[in-house]
């Protein structure tokens, strides 16, 4: 069991599902540090305006960045393909629409683009996140990334996302498992997203959606579910 945790691919070993880091360079990113941060003085927002959005329902999109890497070329200069990270956030959908903010970009002061960048990397997918889902809402930049965070921060996944290894997965057993580590969660707040690969018999995974209403766990409206009974989860070795 482990918070969520966006790594770039391990420089060190792998022991119990930590990485033991080369003494060179530490590469190891956590979710759990972006809300230390965050609880040690980083307040963007006032108390209002980190609540969760009230309309609709409210999707966080985790992307298997490896999968996706490998699967879309298009993306092989994108910097977490680069830099070799195993989960980023693509976005949270807030239920208020799409596509509301054509030409605009989040504007985020220096100490808080440090800390979405440990989630979010690449600057076209936080300026297509905010023109798509954020612009929609009431919400500023400041306060739609750190609700971002926010959820980021206290969601747990299962340990097999994030060693760099390649695991074949049974969809009731990874489901089953999310549920379990996040109270609150049933299946069917878990909407699994999957690609076809020509190269490989099974699809492989490339999204995680979680779906929340009022900063809870809700069941999704809106599912794709299409990886089967059985799927890859590709690592980046």
């Amino acid at each position: 069991m482990s918070a969520l945790t966006l790594s770039k691919k391990p420089s060190g070993q792998l022991i119990n599902h930590k990485y033991i880091d080369s003494p060179n360079h530490n590469r190891r990113l956590a979710f759990n540090t972006v809300v230390l941060l965050v609880l040690q003085g980083f307040l963007w927002l006032p108390a209002q305006a980190a609540s969760p959005a009230k309309l609709g329902q409210q999707v966080l999109m985790i992307e298997m960045t490896p999968a996706l890497c490998n699967l879309q070329p298009s993306r092989a200069r994108m910097r977490q393909c680069l830099e070799g990270y195993s989960l980023t956030v693509s976005g949270l959908e807030l239920g208020y629409g799409e596509r509301c903010g054509r030409g605009s970009d989040p504007r985020l002061t220096p100490l808080q683009l440090k800390v979405v960048n440990r989630i979010m990397p690449d600057t076209a997918v936080r300026t297509q996140a905010w023109q798509r889902y954020g612009a929609c809402s009431p919400l500023t930049p400041s306060s739609y990334f750190r609700q971002i965070i926010n959820y980021a921060g206290q969601l747990k996944l299962p340990n097999e996302l994030n060693t760099g290894n390649s695991y074949t997965v049974s969809k009731s057993r990874f489901v089953g498992q999310m549920a379990r580590l996040n109270n609150g969660m049933s299946p069917s707040s878990i909407d699994l997203i999957c690609q076809k690969d020509s190269k490989r018999r099974q699809s492989i995974l490339t999204d995680v959606h979680v779906c929340y209403e009022g900063g809870q766990f809700a069941s999704c409206n809106n599912i794709v579910d299409n990886c089967g009974k059985n799927f890859i989860i590709l690592g980046g070795k």
